[in-house]
């Protein structure tokens, strides 16, 4: 494809917690004379602060990120009517956070693992009002950014791979004696899974914030 040179150059800021990745991008973009690094920033809460966030023609997004994370930020980004365009970079291999993340503003999904050589073919593509998001329909159970994602979260969150299952069921709606019948477990090992999961979570019993966590990391 083709892309046009835009004059003046695309102003950049790059939100990124991890500095091999910022310094990453920051090597590509700098050797391209079409674009611009306004700043860059490792948390959340600071790139809200930003007064020359409105001025900015792209954000690449981290989406875990300490202080406010990426779902946030795309909120509240959507909520003040910027528009600058927004990519996100993430390890995350699921389709429902690709999703979520489009219904709230924006333009592309990224993963870091094998799409950053393409990064300036992407931002252009968005810049002309097209879209980049993965192919999910090609994701095989043995996709390893899936098992790779699965690690990062439950060492993120210290859970176990059955409470994530217990997660997702009581989401669903699922009692404690249903998820005992479906997990072969018995309700005294529900409820004791429920308890670790909340108090690990620090959401004390809210299952309202449980469905947040939940979406926003893409377990539904």
């Amino acid at each position: 494809m083709t892309h046009k040179i835009p004059n003046p150059q695309i102003r950049v800021i790059i939100a990124d917690d991890h500095p091999l990745i910022v310094n990453g991008i920051t090597d590509i973009l700098n050797k391209d004379d079409r674009f611009a690094i306004m700043a860059t920033y490792n948390d959340g809460s600071s790139l809200m602060q930003a007064t020359f966030l409105p001025d900015a023609d792209v954000l690449l997004l981290d989406l875990n990120m300490p202080g406010k994370d990426g779902l946030q930020v795309l909120e509240e980004i959507k909520s003040m009517n910027l528009k600058v365009h927004i990519l996100v970079l993430t390890s995350y291999f699921s389709k429902e956070l690709a999703e979520q993340c489009q219904a709230v503003g924006a333009r592309g999904y990224i993963l870091k693992s094998n799409n950053l050589d393409r990064l300036i073919e992407n931002i252009l593509e968005v810049i002309e009002g097209g879209s980049v998001f993965p192919d999910f329909s090609k994701k095989t159970e043995e996709d390893p950014s899936e098992f790779t994602f699965m690690d990062e979260f439950l060492k993120k969150y210290n859970l176990t791979k059955r409470e994530t299952e217990v997660i997702q069921m009581v989401c669903k709606g699922y009692n404690s004696k249903e998820i005992a019948d479906q997990l072969y477990l018995s309700s005294f090992t529900v409820q004791t899974h429920r308890r670790n999961i909340f108090r690990k979570l620090n959401i004390e019993g809210n299952t309202i914030a449980l469905y947040k966590f939940a979406s926003a990391h893409g377990l539904l």
